[in-house]
């Protein structure tokens, strides 16, 4: 089985459409995908495929997104301890 390696620079993210923009391209996520955190919460949690996603320069993100950074970063965490099988974050 093939395993997904996908690194985001969240330096990048200046905004909500910025991150699910960057997010849909690099994790490529299907066409449903409703950009809102419920909808990759369940992107997330439906990877079949072992996938590692590094999140680079989180603090920036989070400076720029102030609460929906840190909620997305929750959405994140928490479809990870549902998937932990198949999926791992790594923060810096």
């Amino acid at each position: 089985m093939k395993m997904y390696q996908v690194t985001i620079n969240c330096a990048e993210i200046r905004d909500r459409e910025s991150f699910h923009q960057i997010f849909a391209q690099r994790l490529r996520l299907p066409s449903w995908y409703g950009e809102n955190l419920d909808a990759l919460f369940d992107c997330l949690t439906s990877l079949n495929s072992p996938t590692t996603i590094n999140l680079i320069g989180v603090q920036s993100m989070l400076n720029s997104l102030g609460g929906y950074g840190r909620a997305a970063i929750n959405a994140i965490e928490a479809a990870e301890r549902e998937n932990s099988d198949v999926l791992t974050v790594n923060m810096v």
